[in-house]
C-alpha cells in the first residue's frame, strides 16, 4: 500500500508542476512576481516540456507498433504449444497453463482489450504482480498457488521456457543484471572514445593534410569500408591471439573486458574525430577566426578560445546519446565474446519464444533513443548560447 501512495503522489506531483509550470507562463499565476516567473517561467523549461510531450507521442506510437508486429511474430497458440506442450503434459494441464499464460500475457480477450492491458502494464502507474504455478493434484483437480507477489510502476510481463531462470520469472528480473552489465562495459567504452576521439579530431584539423591526417583519414575510410562484422573479427585476432587477451568474458576478470571495450572504443572514436575534425575546419575559415587574426591573436590562442570552445558544442548533443545507448549493450559483440548482457538477450528471446522479454528490449531501445534525442536537444541548447526557444 505504501509503495501505491509512494506512486501516485510522485505521478501527482509531476502533472502540478507541469500545469503550474504552464500558468505561470501564460501568467495567469504569479505574473508580476518575478522569482517564480525565472524559475517556472524560464524558456529552457518550456522547450523540455514541449520536447518531452512530443517525445510522449513517439513512444506511445512505439509501443503501439510493437505490439501488433510481436503479435503477427509470435501468435499466442503457436507460443502455447512451444512452451507447454510436452510428452508428459495432459491435454487439461496443457490448456490450462495456455489460458492463464494468456491472461497474464494481455493476449486474452478483444484486440481493443489487449491493446487496453498492454498498455496499462507498460504506462508508469503503482500495479501489482505475482508469480504463479500452475499444476494438476492427484485427485484430478487444478491448483495454482500464488508465490513472490510485487508492486512494479512497469509491468514487462513474465519468462518461460528459458535455461536458468524459473518459469513465470519476472521479465525485470532477468533483464536488470544484464543490462547492468551491458552498462558497466559500454560505459568504460564511452569515456574512452570520447578521450581518444576527441583529441584525434582536433589533431587531424590542425595538422590539415599532414602525415597525421592522412593516417586518420585512411583508418576512418577502411573502418567504412570493411563490413561490421568482419571488422570485430580483425579486432578480435589482434586483441586476442597477436596481445593474448581472454576470447571469453568473465565479469571478474578484467583482462575479459578489455577486447570489448577495446573494439567499441576504436570505433566509435572514428565517428567523432572526423566530425570534429570537419567541424573545426569549418571553423578555420570562420570570419570571426579570420577576424582575431587581424588583431594579432596567436594561433593557439584563436584555437583554444574560439575554434575549440565552438567545436564541443555539437558533440556535446553526443553524450546523452552514447550514455544512454550504453544500457543496450551491443548484439554483435555481446556474442562475439560471450557477454551475458542485454544486447545478446536479443537472440535468447527469439530463440525461446518469450515475446515478453524481446517486447521489454524494443520499448527499452525506443524509450533510451527518444529520451537521448531529449536530452541531446536540452544539453545543446543550454551550452550554445546562439539557440533561441522562441516560436
Amino acid at each position: 500500500m505504501a509503495s501505491y501512495i509512494i506512486g501516485y503522489t510522485i505521478i501527482g506531483v509531476i502533472v502540478i508542476f507541469i500545469a503550474f509550470s504552464i500558468l505561470v507562463k501564460k501568467r495567469i499565476l504569479f505574473g508580476n512576481t518575478v522569482s517564480i516567473q525565472k524559475i517556472f517561467g524560464h524558456p529552457l523549461l518550456h522547450y523540455s516540456l514541449r520536447r518531452i510531450g512530443s517525445s510522449f507521442v513517439s513512444i506511445v506510437l512505439a509501443i503501439l507498433v510493437t505490439f501488433f508486429l510481436v503479435r503477427l511474430a509470435y501468435p499466442p497458440a503457436r507460443t502455447c504449444v512451444t512452451l507447454f506442450s510436452g510428452n508428459h503434459v495432459s491435454e487439461e494441464l496443457f490448456n490450462l497453463r495456455c489460458e492463464a499464460w494468456k491472461a497474464e500475457m494481455g493476449f486474452s480477450g478483444s484486440v481493443f482489450q489487449q491493446i487496453g492491458t498492454f498498455f496499462y502494464n507498460l504506462l508508469p502507474f503503482p500495479k501489482t504482480v505475482c508469480m504463479s504455478t500452475f499444476g494438476i493434484a492427484e485427485d484430478g483437480s487444478t491448483f495454482n498457488t500464488i508465490t513472490d507477489c510485487r508492486n512494479f510502476v512497469i509491468n514487462f510481463g513474465k519468462i518461460y521456457n528459458m535455461a536458468g531462470f524459473p518459469d513465470g520469472g519476472f521479465v525485470i528480473d532477468y533483464i536488470g543484471p544484464r543490462m547492468m552489465t551491458s552498462f558497466r562495459i559500454g560505459i568504460i567504452a564511452v569515456i574512452l572514445e570520447l578521450g581518444l576521439g576527441y583529441p584525434f579530431g582536433v589533431l587531424m584539423a590542425k595538422y590539415q593534410n599532414g602525415i597525421f591526417d592522412k593516417i586518420g583519414k585512411t583508418y576512418i575510410m577502411t573502418i567504412d569500408a570493411i563490413p561490421g562484422v568482419a571488422y570485430y573479427y580483425i579486432w578480435l585476432a589482434i586483441l586476442c591471439g597477436l596481445f593474448a587477451l581472454p576470447r571469453t568474458f568473465d565479469a571478474n576478470d578484467f583482462a575479459s573486458w578489455l577486447p570489448i571495450i577495446l573494439t567499441m572504443a576504436f570505433t566509435g572514436m572514428c565517428g567523432i574525430g572526423l566530425w570534429v575534425r570537419r567541424y573545426m575546419v569549418d571553423e578555420f575559415n570562420a570570419d570571426y577566426v579570420k577576424f582575431a587574426r587581424s588583431k594579432g591573436l596567436e594561433e593557439g590562442r584563436i584555437m583554444r578560445i574560439h575554434i575549440l570552445r565552438n567545436a564541443i558544442v555539437p558533440l556535446v548533443r553526443t553524450f546523452p546519446s552514447a550514455v544512454l545507448g550504453a544500457l543496450l549493450g551491443t548484439y554483435y559483440l555481446e556474442n562475439i565474446y560471450t557477454v551475458n548482457g542485454i544486447g545478446r538477450a536479443i537472440i535468447v528471446s527469439t530463440n525461446t519464444y518469450n515475446s515478453s522479454l524481446l517486447i521489454a528490449i524494443i520499448i527499452i531501445s525506443a524509450l533510451l533513443g527518444v529520451l537521448s534525442y531529449l536530452f541531446g536537444d536540452i544539453v545543446t541548447a543550454m551550452v550554445d548560447p546562439r539557440i533561441s526557444f522562441s516560436k
